[in-house]
């Protein structure tokens, strides 16, 4: 049973949509734009990994876009997909769409969406446009920030991630935890921008500053005095264990922590159980354990 075969088996009123711009593929769908056209809410849309990027997508109803993860042939990863799943940007209009498991050039904008899940992506920058809030962020690679410059929105959770040269701008009621926060040279210390009443609690920090409003409340953050260069990072696993400073503060930490090459939680099969032979005309019993991966 193929990954897209088992997860439309268990998930209940709902549809797997595959999409791959590879060419030769027999995928049903070659853009994700086509998927999007016949994708109902809840629907899940799979992007195959490919050497092309599936370029801008605009995301109108409410969908599960989830990719292979990212950088899996520098970390040795084996699974079948071999490679990651590009896009340029994305845009989502739908309030509760999970974005998961994509490498994404540009930025990922959120407008008038609520409650939106972004995880286990390669990234730039978030924006958070009117009237998103509540939206989760977390165990991703970052290089940019995560608001918007005139657009406010809060009570956002940001948990577990790396994020090189982050600023938060018009962002206010948030957690930020167990993130490992970079300075890097080109990019200097990371800020805020007309944000406030912001949680700070068990993050890895290298080059941040508190800030002089006195509404951010800072709970048992751990400092460091190097650098890196965020231009030079080339995110294979000597690099981000390197990253690992800490066992009870950073990305690394928590109940959730982060997961080097981004792979997604999607279903796997632990164990499967068919026989070798049946008569012709019977019914053939399989059994299958399914679980997530980790």
């Amino acid at each position: 049973m193929t990954l897209v075969a088992l997860c439309a088996a268990v998930t209940v009123n709902a549809t797997v949509l595959r999409v791959s711009n590879v060419s030769g593929s027999t995928a049903p769908y070659s853009t994700v734009a086509d998927a999007l056209a016949n994708a109902a809410a809840g629907d899940t849309i799979m992007l195959d990994a490919s050497a092309t990027s599936y370029g801008d997508i605009e995301i109108k109803t409410r969908v599960v876009l989830m990719g292979p993860g990212y950088w899996l042939q520098r970390n040795g990863i084996i699974q079948e997909a071999g490679g990651s799943a590009e896009v340029r940007g994305v845009t989502i209009r739908a309030s509760g769409t999970v974005l998961c498991g994509i490498t994404a050039s540009m930025s990922i904008s959120v407008i008038e969406a609520s409650d939106v899940v972004i995880k286990r992506s390669c990234l730039g920058h978030i924006a958070l446009g009117d009237k998103s809030n509540r939206c989760v962020i977390h165990q991703n690679f970052m290089r940019g920030d995560i608001g918007a410059s005139y657009s406010h929105t809060s009570m956002h959770q940001i948990t577990n991630n790396i994020l090189y040269g982050c600023s938060f701008r018009n962002v206010s009621n948030c957690y930020i935890a167990y993130n490992t926060f970079l300075a890097n040279r080109s990019l200097g210390k990371a800020n805020y921008w007309a944000s406030h009443d912001l949680s700070f609690e068990k993050n890895v920090w290298e080059g941040y500053d508190k800030d002089d409003t006195e509404t951010n409340s800072y709970k048992d953050n751990l400092a460091t005095s190097s650098e890196t260069d965020v231009w030079d990072y080339g995110g294979i696993d000597t690099d981000v264990q390197k990253l690992n400073l800490s066992t009870t503060h950073g990305a690394f930490a928590g109940d959730s922590p982060y997961v080097i090459s981004g792979l997604p939680s999607a279903p796997i099969i632990e164990d499967l159980q068919a026989p070798t032979t049946v008569e012709y005309g019977s019914m053939m019993n399989v059994t299958i354990k399914v679980g997530v991966q980790k």
